[in-house]
C-alpha cells in the first residue's frame, strides 16, 4: 500500500489537470459566444435579413370573441360595370344638331367657294378678270374648306362617326333620327377612371326615382370623344327601352353600363375589410376560431356589398366579417398596468 508521502506528488499534477480543462471550456465558450454574435440572421423573419416581418396575431378572450362573426371566404360572380348619373334625354343632343347645322352650312359654303373659283380661273384675265378678284376666290374657297374640316372635327368629338358625317354633306340633310318605337335616349357621364371602358353597343340599366322599384334595359349608342375639362366626365348617349312611355325628357336616372362579363372571384362582405392608417386594406383571419393574424389584401371590384379579392385569401378561409375593426383597435390599444 503506497504510503502518504509517496500520494503527495499527485495532487500537485490532478489539480494542473482540472485547471487546464477548465481554463479550456471557458475559452471554447467564449469562442462560440462570439461567433454566435457577430454571425448575420439566417432567419427569414428576422430585421437583419431583410423580409418582411410575420404578421401580427390576437389570442381572444371567450368574452371578446363574441363580439366578433366569422364566415368562411366564399366566391361571386363579380361583371365589371361603370355606375354613374345621367339623365332622359329628347331624341337628339342640341349641341349635336347645331354641330350638324353647322356642318351642313360649311359644306355647302365650300361646294359655292369651289364653283366660283373654277368659274373666274376659266374666265381668265383675258376676258377682264382682274388678279385681285381670283385671289378673293381663292381666299374664299380656302376658308370654306377651313370651315368645314372644323366641322367635322367637333361632331367627331360628339361621337358621330366618318361615315355618318359623310352621310350629313352628301345628302344635306341631318342625321338625327328618332328613336325607334318604345324607346328614349339616356344621356350618362361616365367618370374619367371608367371612360377606357366605355363602348358602343355596351348594355346598360337605367333607374329613375319616379319608378325605384324598376329598371330600363338599353344599349350604348355614342360614345362621345372628348372628356369634360371641367368635370372629368365622358358623355354617352344610349337607347332605352321604354314600352309604357313612362320615361320623360328632364328625369334624373341612375345608369349601370355593363363592360365585360362575369368573372368568379374570391369574395368579402364589404365589413370584413379594414382600411389601416397608411390606406393598405387587411382582413382578420383564423384557422381555430381562437387566434387571429391580420391579413393584407388586394381587392378589386365593389358590387351588392361584396369585395372582389384579388390577393390575400384563399377560398372557404375563415374571415372576421363583423368585428374587424373591433380587433385592430385592440391590437393597437397601449398595454394595461
Amino acid at each position: 500500500m503506497p504510503s502518504l508521502i509517496d500520494r503527495r506528488p499527485m495532487w500537485p499534477r490532478t489539480r494542473r489537470i482540472l485547471l487546464i480543462g477548465a481554463w479550456t471550456g471557458l475559452a471554447l465558450l467564449a469562442c462560440g459566444c462570439h461567433r454566435g454574435a457577430v454571425a448575420p440572421s439566417t432567419d427569414p423573419a428576422s430585421p437583419e435579413s431583410g423580409a418582411a416581418a410575420p404578421a401580427q396575431a390576437l389570442d381572444l378572450s371567450p368574452e371578446q370573441r363574441n363580439a366578433i362573426r366569422i364566415e368562411p371566404a366564399g366566391t361571386f360572380a363579380f361583371v365589371a360595370e361603370a355606375d354613374t348619373v345621367g339623365a332622359v334625354s329628347f331624341d337628339e343632343d342640341p349641341a349635336v344638331v347645331q354641330a350638324e347645322s353647322t356642318l351642313i352650312s360649311a359644306a355647302a359654303n365650300l361646294d359655292q367657294g369651289r364653283k366660283e373659283l373654277r368659274r373666274v380661273e376659266a374666265l381668265g384675265e383675258t376676258n377682264g378678270i382682274a388678279p385681285r378678284e381670283l385671289e378673293s376666290a381663292v381666299a374664299a374657297q380656302e376658308t370654306a374648306a377651313a370651315a368645314l374640316k372644323a366641322a367635322r372635327d367637333a361632331l367627331r368629338a360628339l361621337g358621330k362617326t366618318d361615315s355618318d358625317i359623310d352621310r350629313i354633306v352628301s345628302s344635306g340633310h341631318f342625321d338625327s333620327p328618332a328613336t325607334p318605337g318604345h324607346s328614349v335616349w339616356v344621356v350618362a357621364n361616365v367618370t374619367e377612371t371608367d371612360s377606357a371602358q366605355v363602348r358602343v353597343g355596351q348594355r346598360i340599366r337605367v333607374r329613375v326615382p319616379a319608378y325605384p322599384d324598376r329598371s330600363f334595359a338599353g344599349r350604348v349608342s355614342r360614345v362621345y370623344a372628348t372628356i369634360d375639362p371641367n368635370t372629368h366626365r365622358l358623355t354617352v348617349r344610349a337607347q332605352v327601352h321604354d314600352p309604357q312611355g313612362e320615361l320623360r325628357p328632364g328625369m334624373l336616372a341612375s345608369v349601370v353600363i355593363r363592360s365585360g362579363q362575369p368573372v368568379a372571384s374570391i369574395a368579402v362582405p364589404t365589413t370584413a375589410v379594414v382600411r389601416e392608417g397608411d390606406g393598405s386594406m387587411i382582413a382578420w383571419v383564423t384557422t381555430d376560431r381562437q387566434h387571429f393574424t391580420e391579413r393584407a389584401l388586394t381587392l378589386g371590384l365593389q358590387r351588392e356589398g361584396r369585395y372582389q379579392v384579388l390577393a390575400g385569401l384563399k377560398p372557404n378561409e375563415l374571415v372576421v366579417v363583423e368585428g374587424g375593426v373591433f380587433l385592430s383597435n385592440l391590437l393597437e390599444a397601449p398595454p394595461s398596468d
